[in-house]
């Protein structure tokens, strides 16, 4: 029988974890001057003219905010090891089918490398062992460390060591996987609509060969999937049928 705790949880899982809800196809803007950064969607590229086609920036309601033909906007983007800084040039506003902009992009960026080793988003299960067994979820890895979703009543110190279970799915096959950890953060408020969830990161203490072969190979699974915008698209239809030969 499924208790409160359980459903705060598969809740949690369901609305936040799924990776293209999180992905780093978004990028902040800040209009002119302005202090105020949006978030909008990169919808494409063209690299030959280095130009990009973003969702119009909006407010928090949805209202769209005002800008036009010129506008220079200040951007900042990051994938799974570095943070991107570069400026665009607004070439076109399009309202439809949706409100769009072109932007031409200077020919200066700034790269920050913020992790030597790409971390991928994520939504698998996982069971900590504290010794005690508890329910979490892993939204992100990379091969040095995750980190895990808990309730919030699940008290973990930064320093403590514990075990952390997951089973990557990889080639139609579940790999079990029990990874000694430490835990390197203290607790990080999820989203404010989810006040029963917080984060922890953790830290792998050394994983064996094979082991450190399957995580990164589902990181780079999760990366893909993550970029797949379309097959995300196309899966939100309310009738899929699976063909067969």
């Amino acid at each position: 029988m499924k208790t409160q705790r359980s459903h705060a949880l598969e809740a949690f899982a369901r609305d936040y974890g799924g990776a293209h809800e999180r992905s780093r196809s978004k990028l902040l803007i800040k209009p002119g001057e302005s202090d105020k950064a949006f978030p909008v969607t990169v919808l494409g590229v063209l690299g030959i003219g280095r130009c990009l086609i973003v969702s119009a920036p909006t407010t928090i309601e949805g209202s769209l905010i005002a800008v036009y033909k010129g506008l220079t906007l200040n951007c900042q983007w990051f994938n799974a090891s570095s943070a991107f800084s570069f400026q665009g040039v607004i070439t076109k506003v399009a309202f439809e089918p949706e409100p769009l902009l072109y932007l031409k992009l200077a020919n200066r960026t700034s790269r920050r490398e913020v992790r030597t080793l790409p971390r991928a988003l994520a939504n698998l299960p996982a069971a900590i062992s504290t010794p005690a067994i508890v329910t979490s979820l892993l939204v992100d890895l990379s091969v040095t460390g995750a980190r895990v979703a808990v309730l919030r009543d699940v008290a973990l110190q930064r320093g403590q060591q514990l075990e952390l279970s997951i089973k990557p799915r990889l080639i139609d096959r579940d790999f079990l996987l029990k990874i000694n950890c430490t835990v390197v953060t203290a607790a990080e408020a999820a989203p404010s609509n989810y006040p029963d969830i917080v984060f922890y990161g953790l830290k792998f203490d050394g994983l064996p060969d094979l082991d450190l072969l399957v995580v990164q190979a589902y990181v780079q699974e999760c990366l893909v999937n993550e970029m797949d915008a379309l097959a995300h698209v196309l899966l939100t239809a309310r009738e899929i049928v699976a063909l067969r030969e």
